[in-house]
């Protein structure tokens, strides 16, 4: 870049017309890397508001050593949140990567002590914090891998297949003893830079969802552990910058990005073949839980269209893996 040595540390915030998130999560970083060589980049991804105006004059009320940390970086397209993500890594040479949503809040001390763990073992390439709610419940934010098995799972939703499948069932809850984590929520993670330059950037053909599964196993593929550590905590308002969990927790329509993105992941991992067997496993589930709803039976609740989304997921057109952005790409502009 301009020959400097690199920062020890590069957050990455991607913005998609939520600059009062992208704010509070500054006021809870900034003092974090105040003892740090490091710098937060905020992406904005061509929101097409008032973002970038509104943080600028943010920007100017805060203190310099705060203000100078933070650079803001202009996408000429809305591509994602792999895309704005990759982005943001390209503007910065570091030795770490933290992707940050903007709907986080950083407890005092989770990223010094992130980075300390990921230090400690070089073996680490993902790691990601303890994620949890305002009021300090925590979250599911650490995974198995998804397969054919979890899918009927989670088209049944029935409590006996779950604890039938159990050592296939995506979600690893605080409580389990150790268990081999496939993949962590990108919500928060630090990344190891060696390890993307090993593995190459994120997929930039998943528009958002899945890309965190897809990278994750790519990185462990490549030797690196994926982990979780409990001491870093970071609260994550679920929903904030998607209405995937929004509209699934409130029962409506989910868009059709997370379809595509899911096809995509099965269709990498094992081919038309593998995405047909998921998709037929999804839909024994479901129609095992139609079952015990005739039988009088709750049987959780369900999204509207699924049935028919995952079948026009499965017929869309997969678009080659794009990694357009790179070190120094001229794509962005700094704000």
């Amino acid at each position: 870049m301009d020959g400097h040595a690199p920062l020890q540390l590069a957050v990455v915030i991607v913005n998609y017309r939520t600059p009062a998130l992208v704010q509070d999560c500054l006021e809870s970083l900034l003092p974090e890397l105040a003892s740090l060589n490091a710098e937060a980049i905020v992406v904005d991804n061509a929101s097409g508001d008032e973002s970038l105006k509104i943080l600028r004059s943010w920007l100017a009320d805060c203190p310099q050593e705060y203000s100078e940390k933070v650079r803001l970086v202009a996408s000429p397209i809305n591509g994602g949140f792999s895309a704005g993500n990759n982005l943001g890594v390209a503007q910065a040479d570091a030795h770490f990567y933290l992707l940050l949503n903007s709907d986080t809040i950083v407890r005092p001390g989770a990223i010094s002590s992130l980075l300390e763990a990921m230090e400690a073992d070089p073996n680490i390439g993902a790691l990601g914090p303890r994620l949890e709610y305002l009021d300090g419940r925590a979250q599911v934010s650490r995974f198995r891998r998804r397969g054919i098995t979890s899918e009927l799972i989670r088209g049944a939703q029935i409590d006996l297949i779950t604890r039938l499948f159990h050592s296939k069932n995506t979600p690893i809850e605080l409580s389990e003893p150790d268990q081999d984590i496939d993949w962590i929520s990108f919500a928060c993670v630090l990344l190891r830079s060696d390890a993307i330059r090993k593995i190459g950037v994120m997929d930039e053909a998943f528009f958002m969802y899945f890309e965190d599964i897809e990278y994750c196993l790519r990185i462990k593929e490549a030797g690196y552990l994926v982990k979780q550590h409990l001491d870093a905590r970071v609260i994550h308002l679920r929903g904030g910058t998607s209405s995937v969990k929004k509209n699934g927790n409130n029962q409506k329509r989910i868009p059709a990005y997370f379809y595509r993105s899911r096809s995509r992941y099965f269709t990498i991992r094992g081919g038309k073949a593998v995405l047909l067997a998921a998709n037929i496993a999804w839909c024994v589930g479901r129609v095992l839980r139609s079952v015990k709803r005739i039988g009088g039976r709750g049987a959780g609740r369900s999204i509207p269209s699924e049935w028919k989304d995952l079948w026009l997921g499965f017929f869309a057109r997969q678009e080659q893996k794009s990694s357009k952005i790179i070190k120094g790409s001229s794509q962005a502009k700094e704000a």
